[in-house]
């Protein structure tokens, strides 16, 4: 069995700070700093320093948490493939995920699944792409769904999917007729952008500066919600993919006008994990049959456009309709 002390040593480390991994641990902070104290016995050399505002790892503690995680991945593996012959009865799938998939696949793919296994748990954090990179690099999570997230030698893509990022507008909106815009014709609009260093954001920075043009946000945000709150009240634009706004799409609410533009046209959302890390049977399971959700929806995604242009038709007509009742008034 995995010592307790190895799992105390590597809450607090990821915490940074005895207090915080004490309450999450449910123990008091007294004999959580006990605990460390004997590992640093034991080993002969301190494992953490102690500063004002917590804990950091010395050069020691680094190594000592290497192994500490190594070791717990493996405890998780022997105990999931128990599991497994019990006909994957138990088990907890850890995922971060980005905002994009909380309103649809997520969800849906949880739910599904739970369906043919009720007896596995899951545990989401919803938060930005560079987080969501974070918690995979770091062994925190089994898998994280991530926007166009930066190659590292330390993480596995294990499936993508193609996501552009569209110009995001309300019907009534001078682009919501054109079957695509450039960046340049954005330019002249406000704009509602993701925060920076998020993967959207970072590739839509990066298109702007290919394209030789600059194009600062007047709403910068880490919430879709607020996004497209902006567009509502502002009539700007913002560039999100498809996923993001897609019950919106369906409804009218908004139109998706798709960029000419290499960089945006590029972007996908992948499945990562940690390059060195043997997942869970869970979580193998899980990722195997959210592959297959992603297909489903983007199949489904691909047929949107349609009905998404016609929406835009009507926005036209509503717009005409409105100018010729204007004119009669004044004449």
């Amino acid at each position: 069995m995995i010592n307790q002390a190895v799992r105390y040593f590597s809450t607090i480390a990821r915490h940074g700070s005895i207090r915080e991994a004490a309450e999450e641990l449910h123990i008091a902070q007294s004999a959580l700093s006990r605990q460390v104290q004997k590992l640093e016995e034991d080993f002969g050399v301190p494992l953490f320093e102690r500063h004002a505002r917590g804990v950091k790892l010395t050069s020691a503690g680094e190594i000592f948490l290497r192994h500490a995680q190594s070791s717990l991945r493996q405890f998780e593996r022997v105990r999931s493939e128990l599991d497994a012959l019990k006909g994957l009865r138990r088990g907890i799938v850890v995922v971060h995920a980005i905002e994009t998939l909380v309103p649809n696949i997520l969800p849906r793919a949880i739910r599904r699944f739970s369906t043919r296994y009720p007896e596995i748990r899951f545990d989401v954090t919803i938060d930005g792409g560079d987080h969501v990179v974070a918690a995979v690099r770091e062994g925190r999570t089994d898998i994280g769904l991530a926007f166009y997230p930066p190659a590292e030698s330390e993480i596995a893509t294990m499936f993508r999917t193609r996501q552009p990022l569209l110009a995001v507008v309300v019907p009534d909106h001078p682009l919501a007729g054109r079957p695509r815009v450039s960046l340049a014709d954005c330019a002249d609009y406000p704009l509602s952008l993701p925060t920076r260093n998020t993967g959207s954001r970072i590739l839509i920075d990066l298109a702007c500066k290919t394209a030789g043009l600059h194009m600062p946000a007047a709403l910068e945000s880490n919430s879709v919600a607020m996004l497209v709150q902006f567009l509502t009240v502002n009539h700007g634009i913002s560039f999100l993919p498809r996923l993001s706004v897609w019950d919106k799409l369906k409804s009218g609410e908004l139109i998706a006008v798709p960029v000419r533009d290499r960089l945006m046209n590029s972007a996908t959302i992948d499945a990562i994990t940690h390059a060195s890390r043997q997942l869970p049977v869970a979580a193998e399971e899980f990722l195997r049959f959210l592959q297959g959700e992603f297909q489903d929806v983007h199949e489904l995604a691909n047929a949107s456009p349609k009905r998404e242009a016609a929406a835009a038709g009507s926005a036209r007509s509503l717009r005409a309709a409105g100018h010729a009742s204007t004119g009669d008034k004044r004449s």
